[in-house]
């Protein structure tokens, strides 16, 4: 398995080494480190007009990068194996994008930054241009609740569609869930959109609701039956009514969960930009680490 994990010089390294070691199994895995040096013009003049900044700023950040790799490597020593780094200038999200595609990463790991109420409602620009364009699965790390740093709580939400099921498979390889301490709960929601229960008898909205709890049951049966035979013991589902991304985060603080892992969601080019409103709302609010699992390539 290939893991990109940018890195930067403002945000410590040791939370994100921990919670990339706590969450997924590195053992046979290869992690790129990645700094991106996003000097844009009307920045790089503004630094110049400075009389007292250094002549070398450029060559200062790939020096206080490089240190952050050192930190890196000294904490992923023996964990991984093999450990490559990369200096690359440009715009911070569009140069992760294109690692991720050139090395054909498979999971590319995302620090948030926490600058305020806007960035955060927002995820944060570079995180979340690159959860809605990048390729492979995207992991947003926030701390973990346990003090021992280790992954007891893994929510998977199941909507029943293909890429959700893929993504439930997916999280065999790519996250501990099949640890003997992992509890994985499997979360349906029921949703039937406000304006259908607006303009339709309610007769029929019943109807509706009762066939889609019904598939719900199946789909966590199904989810159920794949953990099993991939060796996770412990599993519970849960069968909710009401707005999905609201409902899964009300799971995850209760739990409370380690990882949320999603399929990724969205077909059309509106759908896409949005992410899928779901997945874009858990990612930016979530309580905890989340996964946002794309389809495999073909």
């Amino acid at each position: 398995m290939k893991t990109l994990l940018p890195l930067d010089v403002v945000h410590p390294v040791k939370p994100t080494i921990d919670q990339l070691i706590a969450l997924v199994p590195l053992e046979n895995a290869e992690v790129r480190l990645l700094y991106v040096k996003e000097a844009l013009p009307s920045y790089e003049s503004v630094v110049q007009a400075i009389g007292e900044f250094p002549d070398d700023f450029d060559h200062q950040l790939s020096q206080r990068a490089r240190l952050r790799f050192a930190e890196a490597e000294e904490l992923l020593k023996g964990r991984c194996a093999r450990l490559s780094t990369e200096i690359v200038s440009g715009p911070a999200a569009m140069m992760i994008e294109a690692v991720a595609r050139d090395e054909d990463c498979d999971l590319t790991v995302l620090t948030p930054g926490t600058h305020g109420i806007v960035e955060r409602f927002f995820l944060g620009s570079v995180s979340s241009k690159v959860i809605k364009h990048g390729p492979g699965t995207i992991m947003v790390c926030r701390p973990l609740h346990k003090p021992e740093g280790t992954l007891k709580n893994v929510l998977i939400a199941l909507d029943g569609s293909a890429n959700a099921r893929s993504a439930l498979t997916r999280s065999l390889q790519l996250f501990r869930v099949s640890q003997g301490d992992v509890r994985v709960t499997l979360v349906h929601v029921v949703s039937i959109a406000e304006a259908i229960k607006l303009i339709t008898p309610v007769e029929f909205v019943s109807r509706v609701e009762q066939n889609m709890v019904l598939e719900g049951e199946t789909f966590l049966a199904d989810g159920k039956r794949i953990l099993g035979e991939g060796g996770v013991t412990r599993v519970d589902t849960v069968l909710k009514d009401g707005d999905p991304a609201t409902e899964i985060m009300n799971i995850a603080h209760a739990l409370p969960a380690d990882l949320i892992v999603l399929g990724a969601q969205g077909h059309t080019a509106v759908q896409h930009f949005l992410l899928g409103s779901v997945s874009h709302r858990i990612a930016a609010h979530s309580p905890c680490t989340v996964a946002v699992v794309k389809p495999e390539k073909k």
